[in-house]
């Protein structure tokens, strides 16, 4: 396949079985459509946990046996909402309600004295919502000439009925569907967004090393590659069951979120490619998709309007998402994909949720969707959860989604508001609990991060206002400054015209956790932000991303509004004029946009995307021909390689399937006196004896035999220069008695644990010309002669490959703070820090 059809497929992996399940709930195609990537996720992730609890394996056939279940949910919401609310039955007959019962209405029935305005009179609209003040979205409040007088049983009519073709003619019927126009704009924006980060993004990726399958020379991305190789072996994607691939020795319970890596499998599963890529595909496809979607969005429910100027904000507003270096670019770039992924689809989850009030059966779509983001990455649930209590208080508090008579109706609104939004997002929690209680273990971990930096608070403030945290100084020549003056035009367009607080305020709270996450304010204030901002890393690279959001999501509604008012939209016997010159000037504005920001980003985006792909920090050409060699090795998949885990040398693993020891950069979860410690700790023990025993086993030797450690892999140097460097492992290795080297070409060697292999094996792999340079002079064996053990003439030129013969004797476990001369008969010194540090 190539790179477009991979893409396609992705897109279509990623959105077909959300799209199919939210339209099966009840809701129409386009709302669907639009929430059809997170409840794709909310369906795999759940699959994984869940299938994770059987002896099945996570697979296309077990998702898919979960998938028609929640279909089938799915159907029974919608047939239970439909009966509830009257939708009538049958494919072609619908029944329409009665519009002589005020019970039956959308809106409550007020009576007027004879001769009021209800568009002019504040106080019956605030008996009729509970407000002193008059929302317009009540204007339309029906009136009743007079109360019906109950008719006798034989006289009444029977209800009426709607041939389907009257139900699509029916404009509200036909609000929200393929039919509405309202939703082909924004639409056209939001594609034309996608197209550009994804197009971009791979055609980038194509160009480097290895195409698709080039790998990304960072330690999250390591992990996430592996990940996805172990559900294609092991069938497990279980959030909850993790420590199966990363704690090899002792399989401890480790949380780790997999949703994304859940998902990203059915890339390799379906589309026959390499986990590498797939993640690599997934990288660009789901932010592609999620951030345009999300901006426009939040533009669309910003502006709570379907007005022209509504539609033309929301599609600039997706569409020139890809132009905020801080969001998708830098994103990428540090290889916090699910990361990325998760909050770049926090727009939409909100929307969902801002739904559900006046349209509850969004209820059901909107808690799975929340489950999707959540199991992609916990973190980006405080965003959702931010912009909700923001939006609650500031708006759906002062204006109930249904308007009601008197302060008692005023309070029962409110509180079924509160209850369906609450009742939408606890499902979903809910679900998650078993998850959410496991994972709660590492959010120390996660705390434990920062990203501080020695700046003042000015500083600090400039920085997060002009997005120009970490790494967007690479697009040189990025100059933003007409985009925050548009946000700017589009954020008192917000205040003035629709009356909306609570976007320009969760910008604020947006801004303060990014400059909290640079310089920590003091008190309360600071505790506050920083308990949030921690579930983010304390990063703010990570924490300025839902501010290019927002700031591009005003930026489209100013842009929109400055071309309604050029177009003279205020002027209303133009009205049908001003509306197709809008359109018309959106396109050459568009292109204008585009040619300006892409200009002065291509050469930083190329770089955001390839130069974690172009140097060989982690894994060179070296390196791949290594494994590309030893996957064609005796025993190496029956047992496990062994190596430095800052070294990159797992990426083996994700590559060709090798089995490592180690699958992550961090150190898993073991003892002091644990086989894989003893490996690490050392390895140049192997085969050395005991003192005064040198020919007894000794514990290394047998920590090896009980992992079913072959191989030593060893790939200076290590990742970071902080990262300590064993010089055991490293150097030790090429005079370790225990193995024989028979690979080296450059920085790369690899050893053979003698115990594991016969002599003709070992002599197999040391024949020459099968090591890209020539082991007998860099590394020559003694022969038996040599070694004092021939028992023949015949035997006294045979190579001597030293095994151990006595059992170990010795009871005390050496630790990697041990001494040595007391501990061990082998020369070394001890670095300091135990095990690798772990770094972000």
């Amino acid at each position: 396949m190539d790179t477009a059809q991979i893409a396609y497929l992705a897109v279509l992996i990623f959105t077909l079985p959300g799209f199919l399940l939210s339209w099966a709930s009840g809701i129409k195609a386009p709302w669907a459509a639009a929430a059809a990537m997170p409840v794709s996720f909310g369906v795999f992730g759940l699959a994984a946990w869940l299938i994770g609890l059987t002896p099945w394996r996570y697979d296309l056939l077990s998702v898919t046996s979960l998938w028609l279940f929640l279909m089938l949910l799915a159907l029974g919401w919608r047939c239970g909402y439909a009966r509830r609310f009257g939708y009538g039955k049958g494919r072609r007959v619908w029944r329409r309600k009665p519009r002589d019962k005020g019970r039956d209405l959308a809106v409550t029935v007020v009576h007027l004295p004879a001769g009021a305005d209800i568009l002019d009179d504040a106080s019956a609209v605030a008996q009729a919502t509970g407000l002193a003040a008059r929302p317009k979205r009540y204007k339309a409040v029906l009136l009743p000439a007079a109360p019906r007088r109950a008719e006798p049983e034989e006289e009444r009519q029977p209800t009426p009925r709607w041939t389907q073709r009257e139900w699509w003619l029916d404009p509200q019927r036909r609000r929200g569907s393929l039919l509405d126009p309202a939703w082909i704009i924004p639409a056209v924006g939001v594609v034309a967004g996608a197209h550009i980060i994804i197009g971009k993004s791979l055609g980038f990726i194509a160009r480097a090393p290895e195409g698709l399958n080039n790998v990304f020379q960072g330690w999250d991305v390591q992990w996430h590659a592996n990940v996805v190789r172990w559900i294609m072996e092991a069938g497990v994607a279980s959030p909850t069951r993790m420590g199966e691939l990363h704690n090899i020795e002792t399989q401890a319970a480790m949380f780790y979120p997999s949703g994304w890596h859940a998902g990203t499998y059915f890339i390799a599963q379906i589309g026959g490619v390499s986990p590498i890529e797939a993640v690599n595909v997934a990288s660009a496809v789901i932010p592609g998709v999620g951030f345009p979607l999300s901006v426009g969005l939040l533009a669309w429910k910003m502006m709570r309007s379907r007005s022209i100027t509504a539609q033309l904000g929301a599609a600039l507003a997706g569409f020139m998402i890809f132009g905020a270096p801080a969001g998708y670019w830098v994103g990428n770039y540090v290889g916090a994909w699910p990361y990325v992924a998760a909050v770049a689809l926090t727009g939409v989850v909100i929307a969902l949720f801002m739904n559900v009030p006046s349209n509850p059966r969004f209820g059901f779509v909107a808690a799975v969707a929340l489950m999707g983001v959540t199991q992609m990455h916990p973190s980006a649930a405080t965003i959702i959860v931010s912009a909700l209590l923001l939006w609650w208080l500031c708006w759906l508090v002062w204006v109930p989604s249904r308007p009601a008579e008197g302060a008692r109706g005023g309070l029962r609104a409110r509180l079924r508001d509160v209850a369906l939004l609450g009742t939408a997002g606890a499902v979903g929690v809910v679900l998650l609990l078993p998850q959410i209680l496991m994972g709660s273990e590492v959010t120390e971990e996660v705390v434990a991060f920062s990203g501080e930096e020695d700046i003042s608070y000015g500083e600090a403030w400039a920085k997060v206002l002009w997005m120009n945290t970490r790494h967007v100084d690479a697009f040189e020549g990025i100059n933003l400054a007409w985009v925050l003056w548009a946000a700017l035009i589009g954020g008192l367009a917000l205040l003035v015209w629709r009356r909306n607080v609570w976007a320009p305020l969760l910008y604020l709270f947006s801004l303060a956790l990014a400059v909290n996450a640079l310089r920590p304010f003091d008190g309360a204030w600071g505790d506050m932000l920083g308990a949030v901002g921690g579930l983010h890393y304390s990063m703010a690279h990570r924490l300025i991303i839902p501010v290019a959001m927002l700031v591009m999501a005003a930026a489209g509604i100013g842009v929109a509004v400055l071309i309604r008012l050029v177009c003279l939209a205020p002027v209303r016997k133009w009205a049908r004029g001003s509306i197709i010159a809008s359109l018309v000037l959106a396109v050459p504005v568009s292109w204008a946009i585009y040619a300006n920001l892409w200009s002065h980003m291509k050469v930083g985006a190329e770089w955001a995307i390839n130069a974690s792909r172009e140097d060989d920090r982690m894994v060179s050409e070296i390196d791949l021909k290594a494994f590309d060699w030893l996957a064609q090795q005796p025993h190496a998949y029956e047992g496990l390689i062994m190596g430095e885990p800052a070294d990159g040398h797992s990426w083996m693993y994700a590559y060709n399937a090798l089995p490592t020891v180690m699958r992550h950069y961090d150190w898993p979860a073991d003892s002091k006196d644990s086989a894989t410690r003893l490996l690490y700790w050392w390895p140049n023990a192997l085969g050395a004896g005991n003192p005064d025993a040198p020919n007894e086993r000794n514990h290394v030797d047998e920590a090896a035999e009980r992992m079913g450690v072959n191989y030593i892999v060893i790939s200076p140097e290590n990742f970071w220069m902080s990262q300590p460097r064993n010089e055991r492992m490293m150097d030790g290795l090429w005079g370790t008695p225990g193995v024989t080297t028979v690979y080296v070409d450059h920085n790369v060697a690899i050893f053979a644990v003698n115990e594991a292999f016969t002599d003709e094996e070992l002599e197999q792999m040391r024949a020459p010309g099968n090591s890209p340079e020539p082991l007998e002079e860099l590394h020559p064996i003694p022969t038996k002669g040599e070694a004092g053990v021939a028992t023949s003439e015949e035997e006294e030129n045979q190579p001597y490959f030293h095994r151990p013969t006595e059992p170990n004797n010795r009871a005390d476990v050496p630790t990697e703070d041990a001494d040595n001369d007391a501990n061990w008969p082998v020369e070394g010194e001890i670095t300091e820090g135990g095990a690798p540090a772990r770094v972000e």
